[in-house]
């Protein structure tokens, strides 16, 4: 097993030390864990969302140290969660910094909502929810088509609270697998949505089997904010990914992608 999104204390919002992360994977058996916290934001935005751009090379660093302490018993990858659409505060240069093994995209605001922020759950009673739903694919085909990640994050987020789209937006979903497959851009079974009022993961089977009969790669991530969330819900999360079809899953090393058989 692999967990490729997980947290620090930078961003504002996790709590524990790397050491702690790390001596958590150990205990679960986990093999690879990939540090992937929230790269910065603009100033205005920022304030318990992510680390600050001052933040940037100390977490590598920090990160890298770890890995050589610890390179006899774990593989720890270095990554960073990018907001995309981009907002400009992530240097241009870390999307080809060879230090850093993968890059996730995730979506985290429509138009300036942070709609997966229970401080703002009340938009929700304000708009349709199916153009919630569309909004948020849409911002996920066009990241999709830019290429510019390794891992698409929590796919299908929009659900965490519980609201669910009418109309069925599978069109838009299949559109946006063949553009990863196309790309080779790795989807992750995120297993935090068991833990949030959605009761599945990201994606929910359904999503997960388009994205296996479109040949996308997959990698596993518990979203952790906590070391002791990190593999949570993993063994369902593979009964899940099996179930699709999936018998391998993808691995990441300066931001290139390799399978490991589940």
């Amino acid at each position: 097993m692999v967990d490729y999104h997980t947290h620090t204390a930078r961003c504002g919002h996790a709590y524990g030390t790397v050491e702690e992360y790390i001596e958590s994977a150990l205990s679960r058996k986990i093999r690879e864990i990939g540090f992937s916290d929230h790269a910065p934001m603009p100033e205005a935005e920022r304030e318990g969302y992510t680390m600050s751009a001052a933040e940037v090379e100390p977490y590598i660093a920090s990160l890298e140290k770890h890995r050589r302490r610890y390179k006899e018993r774990i593989s720890v990858r270095i990554g960073f969660e990018v907001d995309y659409p981009l907002l400009g505060s992530f240097a241009d240069s870390y999307f080809t910094d060879p230090r850093i093994d993968y890059l996730i995209g995730s979506c985290h605001f429509i138009d300036g909502w942070a709609f997966d922020h229970p401080d703002f759950i009340d938009e929700y009673g304000k708009r349709d929810i199916d153009d919630i739903y569309g909004r948020y694919f849409s911002i996920m085909e066009a990241m999709a088509a830019a290429r510019l990640f390794d891992v698409v994050g929590h796919f299908e987020l929009v659900k965490k609270f519980g609201f669910r789209a009418v109309r069925d937006h599978r069109p838009a979903i299949e559109k946006i697998a063949r553009l990863l497959a196309a790309a080779g851009t790795a989807v992750e079974v995120n297993t935090a949505g068991m833990a949030h009022e959605a009761r599945e993961m990201y994606p929910a089977d359904g999503i997960l089997k388009i994205l296996f009969d479109c040949n996308v790669p997959v990698t596993l991530g518990s979203d952790a904010h906590r070391p002791e969330q990190v593999g949570r819900f993993f063994p369902e999360a593979a009964e899940k990914l099996a179930g699709a079809g999936y018998r391998a899953i993808s691995g990441f090393s300066k931001r290139k992608r390799y399978d490991i058989t589940l």
